[in-house]
């Protein structure tokens, strides 16, 4: 009888995990649909390594263009962006500052679109 009782006690242990588990991986997923969904062109980002730009254009194989610079656009992939709006505010001020360079360059440093063929080696 006592052998019944842990048998049936470790099935609804990990029954439990397994439900937290599933809770868990589908809020994560929700909150990456949301987070992708407000990524699109001309909104503000900084990736994960700490460069601001503003996406140019989105591909279809999970990428971003960023422009950095005028005239200066360099590919990421859409996971290693964050959104200027969930970071902590000392890392917007430091955004607020890019932009407040890039907006004091002549208009002759305007940047150009996107014009040359895709550089990748893959």
């Amino acid at each position: 009888m006592g052998d019944y009782i842990v048998v049936l006690l470790l099935i609804v242990v990990f029954g439990g995990l397994m439900l937290l588990t599933r809770r868990n991986k589908a809020r994560a997923q929700a909150a990456e649909a949301a987070r992708s969904e407000r990524l699109r062109v001309g909104v503000q980002v900084m990736t994960t390594s700490g460069l601001y730009g503003t996406i140019s254009a989105l591909g279809d194989d999970g990428s971003a263009r960023l422009a950095i610079a005028p005239g200066v656009e360099v590919k990421w992939a859409v996971a290693a962006l964050r959104e200027l709006d969930e970071l902590p505010p000392r890392y917007q001020a430091a955004a607020d500052h890019v932009t407040t360079q890039a907006a004091d360059r002549p208009a002759e440093a305007a940047a150009q679109p996107w014009t040359g063929a895709d550089t990748d080696r893959g």
